[in-house]
């Protein structure tokens, strides 16, 4: 087979452990459908973005309309948007029971919460959303798959179609490529998978702008690239890319992506009037708040609140920190002085980044995920609220240095420097789940230093290639 070849083959030892992969996304796919769309209450994410799509499609305010669990969408219009053909409809109004009355399965409409027995089964009721619950999770799987191999081509500088290698050094260097990445950020991978959010379809967007700039196709890059910021905006840090690299056809192409998902698309779909409604709804109930500012404090339980969710942005450590001798006296939200600390802090890593990032006209494809990586970990660390999930965007910071400190295994001082923060982040990123210890965890800001640690790591990086190419001049 030759290099050109655009079939691909696989070893029996390879196809052995593609069936046990298939066997093991079968069996989650299982529990996943058990614990979402066959529950009476379903445990998960997605019906917020489901029913926010219903809401809008409707003519109703999304930002207004809660899910069955009292959840509400938090992002700018263009994913409830998108979410159309997953439409489910706005929850019912729950009937009055009489005094002391229970909520049964009974007297109690699918997807509220019930007492006794929570299984629910597959009923007309939700046969659509257990169908969008297995399209999304393979959709999502897909995505992780995706964004692994097209962070591999970029490596490689291969095209995506390209079968992997014949020799074996080369085959087995291929797969590390791809499988080691998935593997470091596999639980937060698998969180996002089990609660059904839209982190991955970010991460797909990331890694196919990082291989269209390898492959010099920059106006279509900077549309991929602006996508994660116009649904969530928590990595909006990663624009900057073609305006450091006076790249303008892609800054050209980040400006269109954001003008098409923020503005076009919500006013050919819901008119001018309305998403100007929305966008000040929006902005009302969540940038205000989780700013520190405004008086909107409907999502302080659910979402903008210190120490009420998994957050671990630095304004949750210093807030966490502050208060570790009497953390029952914790408040819910920031004082001034966390939030302009938090501030400073981020400003000054944003300062050091830029500066060892630099102004250059292009980078190395090693250079390229890197950098990407370091600007998205710095729009997490700045953001005032960011979830454990959120670090599979890591993705493509931990492909570049888990590659290239594979590559410098012969010098055992620099292969330590870029894996064993990597190994670090692995094991905080499991320990922060598990019961008990992933709380203290997370009350002392471990998984946010696990991230610096990891951005640590990619400015050393760009320090030591920034001093070989000064070497090589």
């Amino acid at each position: 087979m030759n290099s050109t070849a655009t079939w691909w083959r696989f070893t029996r030892t390879e196809k052995i452990w593609i069936a046990v992969a298939l066997a093991a996304f079968l069996a989650f796919g299982f529990l996943l459908e058990k614990r979402t769309a066959l529950r009476h209450e379903p445990m998960t994410d997605i019906g917020v973005f489901c029913i926010a799509s219903g809401a809008i499609w409707s003519g109703l305010n999304p930002y207004n309309i809660p899910d069955w669990h009292g959840w509400h969408y938090q992002y700018p219009p263009a994913l409830a948007i998108l979410f159309f053909p997953f439409i489910e409809p706005v929850p019912p109004e729950l009937p009055v029971l009489a005094p002391g009355e229970k909520r049964t399965a009974a007297n109690t409409p699918y997807g509220f919460h019930v007492s006794g027995g929570s299984y629910y089964g597959l009923h007309q009721d939700n046969l659509h959303f257990f169908i969008t619950v297995a399209v999304w999770y393979l959709l999502s799987t897909l995505g992780i798959l995706l964004s692994a191999h097209l962070l591999g081509c970029a490596l490689e500088q291969k095209d995506w179609r390209e079968p992997p290698p014949e020799q074996c050094p080369e085959r087995r260097r291929w797969w590390l490529r791809r499988l080691v990445p998935i593997l470091v950020c596999a639980t937060s991978l698998g969180t996002d998978l089990s609660r059904g959010q839209a982190d991955i379809l970010m991460l797909v967007a990331i890694a196919a702008g990082i291989y269209l700039v390898g492959r010099r196709k920059n106006f279509q890059a900077g549309l991929w690239l602006a996508f994660p910021a116009a649904i969530k905006l928590v990595p909006p840090v990663l624009i900057v890319y073609p305006f450091l690299r006076r790249q303008w056809r892609m800054a050209f192409g980040v400006i269109a992506g954001l003008f098409i998902f923020l503005l076009v698309l919500p006013a050919a779909t819901l008119g001018v009037q309305r998403t100007k409604e929305l966008y000040q709804c929006w902005i009302e109930v969540l940038v205000k708040p989780a700013l520190g500012k405004g008086t909107d404090t409907s999502r302080l339980t659910e979402l903008t609140g210190m120490g009420n969710t998994d957050n671990q942005s630095i304004l949750t450590a210093l807030h966490s920190w502050a208060y570790f001798k009497n953390p029952a006296e914790r408040p819910v939200t920031a004082s001034p002085v966390e939030r302009g600390t938090a501030s400073a802090i981020g400003i000054g890593l944003s300062l050091v980044a830029f500066y060892f990032i630099g102004f250059r006209r292009s980078d190395s494809p090693h250079e390229l995920e890197v950098i990407v990586g370091v600007l998205i970990a710095l729009g997490l660390l700045v953001s005032p609220i960011i979830h454990n999930f959120y670090f599979l965007l890591m993705l493509p910071l931990v492909s570049a240095l888990f590659d290239f400190g594979l590559s410098q295994r012969d010098k055992k001082v620099p292969a330590l420097v870029f894996l064993l923060p990597i190994v670090f982040f692995f094991a905080v990123d499991i320990l922060t789940r598990m019961p008990v210890i992933g709380d203290e965890l997370r009350k002392w800001g471990v998984a946010t230093a696990s991230l610096l640690w990891l951005t640590a790591a990619g400015v050393i990086f760009l320090v030591r290639q920034k001093k070989a190419r000064a070497a090589s001049n």
